[in-house]
């Protein structure tokens, strides 16, 4: 009985005096899914009225103009549409980054060109620098009417918010905004064709959540 007494004793005092020396490890860190990890997967969150840093435009190389017909000599050209002033505003919702684009352009008659109604599509893209996917995309009808004795008319569009993650108030180093004719001489281009920055006109940026 003694016996059996002393072995009960001498467990009990391996076992307490090794309590300090072993932990137990987490079983979620083993699947990386232990507090810390969860947390940081969480979409970030910007404090009311966060401003933010609007990303650029972009417009790729022959997609600034359009010309009617396709691949057509100077001479035989009937109009050209084609990308004037460019303008982006940017606010912040919840977890996500609202960019408004605004597109104004010209149609302009060519050399076998008369007097009319002309369209073309201006699609309008946001993409994710890090690995240039395409978040979100819309395209447009834009049309520019060249009355009776002109060779210019105007078009102007206000597209809907482009929505992205917000990642930071720096979007501008996650992000960039592209912009050009759908159809276009970009469109039929080599895929590495380097895209050129052209001068945007920025509207004030709206930085309060809605």
């Amino acid at each position: 009985m003694m016996r059996r007494f002393g072995a009960i004793l001498s467990i009990s005092a391996l076992t307490t005096s090794g309590a300090c020396a072993f932990e137990i490890p987490n079983p979620f860190s083993v699947f990386g899914g232990g507090e810390k990890e969860q947390k940081s997967e969480r979409p970030a969150q910007a404090a009311p009225g966060a401003a933010v840093d609007c990303p650029e435009i972009l417009v790729d190389t022959g997609a600034a103009t359009l010309r009617a017909p396709p691949g057509a000599d100077n001479a035989s050209v009937r109009y050209q549409l084609s990308l004037s002033h460019l303008a982006r505003e940017c606010s912040v919702a919840g977890d996500q980054i609202l960019i408004k684009v605004g597109v104004e352009g010209a149609a302009v008659l060519g050399p076998a060109g008369q007097p009319g109604a002309f369209s073309g599509s201006v699609k309008i893209s946001a993409r994710r620098q890090k690995d240039e996917a395409i978040l979100d995309s819309k395209s447009y009808r834009v049309s520019a009417i060249v009355p009776a004795g002109a060779a210019r008319g105007e078009f102007r569009l206000i597209a809907e918010p482009l929505s992205v993650p917000y990642l930071g108030a720096q979007a501008a180093d996650d992000y960039e905004i592209l912009v050009g004719f759908e159809g276009g001489a970009a469109d039929k281009a080599a895929p590495e064709q380097k895209r050129r920055r052209r001068h945007v006109r920025t509207a004030p940026t709206a930085s309060s959540q809605d």
